[in-house]
């Protein structure tokens, strides 16, 4: 698993030993495994793992939001008594109940509330890995990366406009292809930018392309799927190399967004 950055935030053992004793539940081992080694943050880019919360949910029992009938794992009472571990970056939760075993997805656009399994003697990050194929559809191989959650880490956000005549890109290496940029787009600025820098990880589909650095402690979006903007995602200490990143994008035709 690859760490986006180094400074995470550990929960300590007795806190979550703590909040069990105060709320009558057991934590699975793997979950708080997790937090106690890693911190909240985010999987993969997609799942939100998070401290215990048990009084996230009660403010969403009364507006029905999920169909309790024969099928569903939970009643509508227990909807209040779950605790809130994870949610996705679309808004789904990951919940447990006292007296259910295994995990409760809770989807934001569905009314189906469903179980996922949970076996107490493999990493938690197996069952995350389950739900991203469930219902998100990733599918094998794909990166695995861990996004600790920092209140240092901050972001410079740029727009790509680039001029409307042509432009022909001389590669650095004689053996390497010429890129065409006819006309100039955000994915060939990545192209570029991936030969000029050394990533540690590359993620690229047609939506959106990652370029990370453990030195950054962060990494650069380039935004696929709106064609436009590019943001650098990096820790204060990290500003040197955010200034040559920087400087190479202004030189690509980026601008800073003010």
């Amino acid at each position: 698993m690859y760490w986006v950055s180094t400074q995470h935030t550990p929960v300590a053992a007795d806190e979550m030993t703590n909040f069990e004793h105060t709320h009558g539940i057991t934590l699975p081992t793997p979950y708080t495994s997790f937090l106690t080694q890693y911190g909240p943050g985010t999987y993969c880019g997609l799942l939100v793992i998070e401290r215990p919360d048990p009084q996230l949910l009660q403010s969403y029992a009364e507006y029905e939001l999920w169909t309790h009938d024969d099928n569903c794992p939970i009643t509508a009472q227990q909807l209040s008594e779950c605790v809130v571990v994870g949610s996705s970056i679309d808004g789904d939760f990951l919940a447990l109940h006292p007296q259910i075993e295994g995990l409760l997805w809770l989807p934001r656009h569905s009314e189906v509330i469903t179980m996922k399994s949970l076996d107490i003697q493999t990493p938690f990050t197996e069952t995350l890995e389950l739900i991203l194929r469930d219902e998100f559809g990733k599918m094998e191989p794909f990166p695995r990366y861990f996004e600790p959650v920092s209140l240092d880490r901050t972001a410079t956000i740029l727009l790509f406009n680039p001029p409307d005549t042509a432009e022909t890109y001389a590669p650095a290496h004689p053996n390497d292809p010429i890129l065409d940029i006819t006309p100039a787009s955000i994915q060939v600025l990545a192209q570029r930018f991936k030969q000029h820098f050394d990533t540690n990880l590359w993620i690229e589909n047609e939506h959106i392309c990652l370029a990370f650095f453990q030195l950054l402690g962060g990494y650069v979006r380039f935004n696929y799927a709106y064609g436009r903007e590019v943001a650098i995602i990096y820790e204060p200490k990290a500003i040197a190399l955010r200034d040559e990143i920087l400087s190479f994008l202004q030189r690509g035709h980026c601008r800073i967004v003010e």
